[in-house]
């Protein structure tokens, strides 16, 4: 990773905000005016009662809590945090083994005979399902230098090579129908049926793929006809040109190795919906499919199990923001916290209409996006609030999933402060003002799909509740 990247990497560091939000919640909490709610649990789903706001006894929190916030945080959270570090771990086996370099491989080898615009839109949709259906997103950065280069070779910029990789996988994750990151982790707090739902999301993210591949492609044809009409026509990007390996080829073991990923991910969908299966079936699963690509690719133990652990460490980062996300959560709590900043956020929404109650949901989320760019984090910190909000104001749990992952998902492309789209950026010499002239316009309509799809949820009482 280049001097650049890993500065980007480290300019917006995740774990900041969340501190600074553990800290700011332990001063509030010697402050704000105490109150709570009455709940009470039907058929396993607890709810608030909406007229049972009542002064409680302030419960500040210590300096002790305060660090203690952190291990309760982690604690809490242990099962989703394994689950993300055992599927990195099983993802660096199919890196390690060629599986996925080979599939791409073999897409830009087509390129000597289909045309380069079939050749690009082929490899978006590539990258539009590792994000939309694996929930990939900062797994894919080792490939997207390669799709790069080829988009070069190929008589386009780099910002085009950025688009139909990086931005591709990182726009499909933000509304992925079955993404564990956001979608999972706000089923789980909100006590819905894991994955529930999809039926609604699939369409919303059929529409984003629609709208991103017609814009990219859009953009693609013209740099190709005329180069000056680049956005990154000032930028020297000839570094950027690598070979491709030759002789990595998609051979039986790879191809069975695809096969394998697939069943994997077809076994556990199934699962989730239809045997209520959770964080621990999804990571034994997954283990389970890493054992047979192992078998197939002759891969030692030893060396499949140094595999799993480098993949580990490289989604411990990850797993850990879910971690220190719950101890947001925990402060609040302690602290009292939740139940007045619910009793506000009512009051000011009070009297406004569904739809209009999910939209300011889905602005809220936009913005805090910006402070917190973690999917998994900001799902940790927020739907605490957003599920006893969406009781309150009569929008169904459901729908108050989807404002949340619209508010955190699609922003990812807009907000600076999000790593990931740090990288991507560095890795293609794109600007960040050149990326702006280039999502832009590309924002504004997914805004309008957004609003759509919420109001679709509103009037059909998106549920099951």
């Amino acid at each position: 990773m280049s001097k650049d990247t890993k500065k980007a990497s480290r300019t917006m560091n995740p774990f900041i905000p969340l501190v600074i939000m553990v800290i700011l919640c332990t001063i509030v909490s010697y402050f704000v005016k105490p109150g709570a709610y009455d709940r009470e649990t039907v058929d396993g789903v607890t709810r608030v009662l909406a007229d049972s706001y009542h002064a409680v006894d302030r419960t500040p929190v210590s300096i002790f809590q305060m660090f203690r916030s952190i291990p309760e945080g982690m604690t809490a959270t242990a099962n989703m945090m394994f689950c993300i570090m055992i599927i990195g771990g099983v993802v660096e086996i199919y890196k390690r083994t060629d599986t996925v370099g080979a599939a791409i491989n073999s897409v830009l080898k087509a390129s000597e005979k289909l045309s380069s615009q079939v050749i690009i839109a082929i490899v978006m949709i590539v990258f539009f399902i590792l994000g939309g259906i694996l929930g990939w997103s900062e797994h894919i950065i080792p490939f997207v230098p390669i799709i790069i280069s080829l988009a070069l070779s190929l008589g386009y910029d780099s910002l085009v090579g950025m688009a139909i990789s990086g931005f591709a996988c990182l726009i499909s994750f933000a509304v992925a129908p079955f993404n564990m990151f956001t979608v999972g982790v706000s089923h789980t707090i909100a006590e819905l049926p894991m994955f529930s739902g999809w039926e609604l999301r699939f369409p919303a993210l059929f529409c984003v793929w629609i709208l991103s591949l017609v814009w990219t492609m859009r953009y693609a044809k013209k740099v190709k006809a005329d180069p000056s009409k680049s956005l990154v026509k000032n930028i020297d990007t000839s570094s950027l040109r690598i070979p491709v390996d030759p002789n990595l080829k998609f051979d039986a073991p790879k191809k069975v190795s695809a096969l394998v990923l697939l069943v994997t991910i077809l076994v556990t969908i199934y699962g989730i919906l239809n045997l209520k299966w959770s964080y621990t079936e999804m990571a034994t699963v997954f283990l389970m499919g890493a054992l047979i690509v192992c078998v197939v690719n002759r891969v030692g133990m030893s060396d499949g199990i140094n595999m799993i652990l480098d993949g580990c460490r490289g989604a411990f980062a990850g797993a850990l923001i879910i971690g220190i996300a719950r101890s947001v959560q925990w402060t609040m709590t302690t602290g009292g916290l939740v139940d007045p900043l619910v009793h506000s956020l009512s009051g000011l929404m009070n009297g406004a209409s569904a739809y209009v109650s999910a939209v300011g949901m889905f602005i809220v989320n936009f913005f805090i996006n910006a402070l917190i760019p973690s999917g998994s984090g900001q799902a940790t910190a927020v739907m605490p609030i957003m599920v006893p909000l969406a009781d309150m104001l009569h929008i169904t749990r459901q729908t108050a999933v989807m404002a949340f992952q619209f508010g955190d998902g699609i922003s990812n492309t807009f907000w600076f402060t999000n790593g990931t789209l740090l990288i991507y950026l560095s890795l293609a010499k794109v600007p960040l003002k050149s990326w702006y002239k280039f999502i832009l316009p590309l924002q504004g309509m997914f805004l309008v799909m957004q609003l759509v799809f919420l109001y679709i949820a509103v009037a059909i009482g998106y549920g099951p509740f």
